[in-house]
């Protein structure tokens, strides 16, 4: 396989800290947190009651801001689209609509056969199908009458190529919380291969239902200490001695991702340039994080971009605030970086966003972008007490200004499926 080179020159985030990438890194900055009380579920049987919730989320709004950027006719065409869609559905088109319009290709004439869409995520429409199982229970004629199309994931690639008019491959890659990076993945390999020329990358909102966190409490996964949830902006706290488990959230994000030839032929915007996404797996299926699987993969990534260790200045961390988590990765960053590590400065997005699941690498990656092309990182919040066991920088004492050329990114699902990525800053062909 070729190494051609990859940009990313489209990016576009919904999450709990916002619907802009300016306002969400602005709140990163500011180590704002999204977490709050989820009041679009019920949860009064659950120990975990905190979440970043955007159940109020205003699609219509955000579709109407969308207007003038895609014009009338487009604009009604997925108004009607949005009358039947899900959650999860209108929030993917909405970021990768997006997205296309921050790259510069909406009312570009392009190959539609050579542009693919690819979703990262699975269970997207949980909610949505807990519903439609308890409206089957009380009367199966009522139940919506586009559901067995709605709620089947496949059906949200279908509409952003419906919507982007691109006839590219289009499918969903699953793979839990690493699902965003092994989506990032599949893009840079079909590029790389010749097969497409550009991708729009898109991290779905993963509409959670109560059961899927009850399932998590019942596994000691989600925070439950009862002084936490009440305090919901307290909740996560990665590399904390007091870290008691990671916290759902909503979150979607889209990159719009191309061969360098074809951006720089369209003169586009380049935020950053993707050098390689490498994955693997523990081969054992229950969520028990490995240092040793982990740290072979960050090895890879590197290798392949051919970058030394001690040229890497920042890594964005997967960092859910689980116990062990934590701490294994960073028992594989240091495996890695040796003594570098402490050279380096390292965060945690998630300490403010919650975890945005399937979402999560590519609406942290959106983050960590702009704070390398601001040379200014954010914080991590809620470390009262590092964990001594954390020797690293983990930027607890606020923003801190901090030059990046190379940025580690690291997802790692359960069932033990691990991808990273290294990006680097974008200073010209």
């Amino acid at each position: 396989m070729n190494k051609q080179r990859i940009v990313i020159t489209g990016m576009a985030t919904i999450n709990p800290l916002g619907d802009t990438v300016e306002e969400y890194y602005q709140n990163l900055l500011a180590g704002k947190s999204g977490v709050k009380k989820w009041e679009s579920l019920d949860l009064a049987k659950c120990e975990n009651r905190v979440g970043g919730d955007l159940g109020d989320y205003d699609t219509k709004a955000a579709l109407e801001r969308l207007k003038e950027g895609i014009g009338e006719a487009k604009f009604k065409k997925l108004r009607k689209l949005f009358r039947s869609a899900t959650f999860s559905s209108k929030t993917a088109v909405l970021t990768s609509q997006n997205a296309w319009l921050d790259a510069g290709l909406e009312g570009v004439e392009i190959d539609p056969y050579i542009t693919m869409v690819v979703v990262a995520g699975h269970n997207l429409n949980s909610k949505y199908i807990n519903r439609l199982s308890k409206q089957y229970e009380e009367e199966p004629e009522y139940m919506d009458p586009l559901s067995s199309v709605e709620a089947i994931d496949n059906n949200v690639p279908a509409l952003i190529s419906e919507v982007l008019k691109v006839h590219g491959p289009s499918y969903t890659v699953g793979g839990a919380c690493a699902s965003g990076n092994l989506a990032l993945r599949d893009a840079v390999r079909d590029i790389r291969s010749g097969e497409v020329e550009r991708a729009v990358v898109t991290g779905a909102l993963f509409d959670v239902a109560e059961p899927d966190i009850q399932a998590s409490v019942i596994i000691n996964s989600v925070v439950m200490d009862k002084e936490l949830n009440e305090h919901p902006e307290t909740a996560c706290r990665p590399f904390d001695t007091r870290r008691n488990g990671f916290v759902y959230s909503h979150g979607s994000a889209a990159l719009v991702v191309e061969s360098l030839e074809s951006a720089l032929a369209r003169g586009a915007h380049i935020h950053a340039e993707v050098l390689s996404v490498r994955a693997n797996a523990n081969a054992n299926h229950l969520p028990m994080p490995g240092a040793q699987h982990q740290a072979w993969v960050m090895r890879k990534v590197l290798e392949d971009a051919g970058v030394k260790p001690g040229q890497v200045e920042y890594a964005n961390c997967h960092a859910t605030g689980t116990p062990a988590g934590d701490k294994q990765e960073i028992y594989a960053l240091r495996e890695v970086f040796g003594d570098h590590l402490k050279e380096m400065k390292i965060n945690a997005p998630k300490s403010m966003l919650g975890h945005t699941c399937w979402a999560s690498p590519l609406v942290e990656t959106i983050g960590g972008i702009m704070q390398m092309n601001n040379s200014r990182l954010h914080p991590t919040i809620n470390v009262d007490a590092q964990d001594p066991e954390i020797e690293a920088d983990v930027c607890a004492d606020g923003p801190v200004d901090w030059e990046v050329n190379y940025m580690l990114k690291n997802s790692f699902g359960f069932g033990g499926l691990n991808c990273c990525s290294l990006i680097k800053k974008w200073e010209g062909a």
